[in-house]
């Protein structure tokens, strides 16, 4: 049943290619009605803003993370005619109704115009697919238009439908009408929004050879006589736009798609592109969305082409204050030092520490949590690299972060801090100094378990030195106590041991410096008393050797002593 709808619909809206232009033209009754809309669209309110195609919104960011695809949509559609009746005879008076203003000389601004007003339906589906193919402008202008609002349509747009005839092909074709640019721009538009489909409409965009198009629309880099890289754009700003907005969704689909982009070489003309936008615009958004997407995961682009975008992105961030491009540019940044150390020391070089320090005090989660993941990523690196961190005065801002009410943000900066506890003497000095070993300690209690988790790993992380300065310091804020309490809780394997490892470390400067008079080591009584040598012994029988036998060994260490009692040697509990 539904394929005979189908087919009915599809004679029902079929034209004669043999008609002839007489059958096309209006009678009189259309035409006047045609005059009427002309000379009152005006004072109808009918006039269309020149900038509506920079009027966009966002397709749903994928995995709830990162905008990954955008879809232009319109919301101005009117049904200009008003006409009453069935739609091929509401799609005939539209044809009539274009045929007539052509054959009038119209101007094609005004003709566009008229066009962008005109409401079309799914069922006109394969009038447009005729009309693309007609050899008159006119037709092809109404068709891509039309094809381009339909596949806008927020819920099941005909993109299937595009990709299984031959109207992909004639689209991509268009793309290269320069002579009339509207149906450049038409065209090019109608593929953004197939970008925006499902990973199957993408491949056939790709299959098509869309990539290298796309990209060559962003213009060009050359060398000129002395060797200097010069940029070079001869499109307009509307149509390198559009193309901005197709490779954007396709690098956000798939890390393969990235790749090619990268490899035809996109990123240079865009980071130019950015580097001459005004602050602010639309142009500096989607250029900057779309840099994100290239930037974002492995393969990463080349060495060269990182120091490239580096002070470019930076300046940017400090001259642009819109949330959505500030959030691309700090995740453009989080993710460029995802490339390594390498890249990490030259970002450094360009300063990139002074601009995160000034975004680190906005209130935006959106904007933290990447300058925390990119901080988290600096602090990988050996000391020379921490202290670079830490030398840019970015440790008071960490400790007011844990503070945050954002959980998100206060686990990702224990983890930051964690790798600082890893450091020199010096450097966790100086967290202790600022407070922040305090902090870590309460937030082991916190009810977040991750939090706990990466509190706790800090803590054991600042004990690992045995320096019994810092570990007396640790121990006098109950960091003992702290992890005995995480270690109760039995949390995931690989932090017990690190609990485990940080108790030891403790109890090792105990037996080391801090025992009493009567021999005794103070901090295993602590441990003791809070009931850490308790769930220490329950090791005992787990399932995992690895953990019973560091359990064995922190209890015959530290809690058990050798004495001589009628030349027999005993083992006796320390207490």
């Amino acid at each position: 049943m539904e394929e005979n709808k189908t087919n009915e619909q599809s004679e029902l809206f079929h034209i004669d290619k043999t008609s002839n232009k007489d059958s096309l033209k209006v009678a009189s009754r259309i035409e006047n009605r045609t005059n009427q809309f002309l000379n009152n669209k005006d004072a109808d309110g009918l006039g269309i803003n020149r900038s509506e195609h920079n009027e966009a919104s966002r397709k749903e960011i994928k995995n709830n993370k990162f905008a990954k695809n955008r879809n232009y949509e319109v919301n101005d559609e009117s049904d200009i005619t008003n006409t009453k009746g069935t739609p091929a005879e509401k799609i005939e008076h539209t044809i009539n109704q274009a045929q007539s203003l052509w054959e009038e000389e119209m101007d094609i601004m005004d003709y566009y115009e008229i066009l962008k007003n005109i409401k079309f339906e799914l069922p006109d589906f394969p009038l447009l697919q005729e009309l693309i193919n007609s050899d008159k402008d006119h037709n092809i202008l109404l068709a891509v238009v039309g094809l381009r609002k339909l596949l806008s349509i927020v819920d099941n747009p005909p993109i299937q439908n595009v990709i299984d005839t031959d109207v992909l092909s004639q689209l991509i074709t268009l793309v290269g009408r320069n002579d009339i640019p509207k149906i450049q721009f038409e065209a090019l538009w109608g593929l953004t929004n197939i970008a925006s489909g499902k990973a199957e409409h993408v491949q056939a965009l790709i299959d098509k050879g869309t990539i290298p198009i796309f990209t060559n629309l962003l213009g060009t880099i050359q060398k000129n006589e002395l060797g200097e890289e010069i940029f070079h754009c001869p499109h307009p700003m509307n149509i390198v736009e559009q193309s901005i907005w197709a490779l954007g969704n396709i690098a956000g689909e798939d890390t393969y798609y990235k790749a090619m982009i990268l490899k035809e070489g996109a990123l240079k003309p865009l980071v130019n592109i950015l580097k001459n936008a005004e602050p602010n615009s639309m142009m500096t958004r989607n250029c900057m969305w779309c840099i994100t997407n290239l930037l974002r995961n492995k393969p990463f682009p080349t060495i060269e082409e990182l120091v490239y975008i580096i002070p470019i992105i930076s300046e940017w961030l400090k001259s642009n204050e819109k949330e959505d491009i500030v959030s691309d540019c700090v995740w453009a940044i989080s993710y460029i030092s995802d490339a390594g150390e390498q890249i990490i020391n030259k970002m450094i070089e360009f300063g990139i520490m002074r601009t995160i320090i000034l975004h680190l005090n906005s209130c935006n989660a959106k904007i933290i949590v990447p300058l925390v993941r990119t901080l988290v990523n600096f602090m990988t690196g050996d000391d020379k690299e921490n202290q670079a961190v830490i030398g840019a005065q970015v440790l008071p801002r960490l400790h007011a972060l844990l503070s945050h009410p954002d959980k998100v943000i206060v686990k990702k900066t224990c983890w930051t801090l964690s790798n600082i506890c890893a450091g020199t003497i010096s450097q966790i000095s100086c967290l202790i100094e600022l407070g922040v070993i305090d902090k870590m300690i309460d937030l082991c209690h916190d009810d977040d378990h991750t939090i706990q988790r990466e509190a706790g790993r800090a803590i054991s992380n600042a004990t690992t030195l045995r320096d019994p300065d810092i570990v007396s310091e640790i121990v006098k804020r109950k960091g003992i106590e702290a992890l005995c309490y995480l270690l109760k809780n039995k949390t995931d394997m690989p932090t017990t041991f690190v609990l485990l490892e940080g108790i030891r470390n403790c109890l090792d400067v105990g037996q080391q410096s801090l025992t009493n008079e009567e021999g005794e080591n103070q901090f295993a009584l602590i441990v003791e008393n809070c009931g850490g040598l308790d769930t220490i012994e329950s090791f005992y029988t787990h399932e995992d050797s690895k953990l019973y036998k560091l359990s064995e060994e922190i209890i015959d260490s530290y809690f058990l002593t050798e004495v001589n009692l009628d030349g027999e040697e005993d083992m006796i509990q320390h207490f």
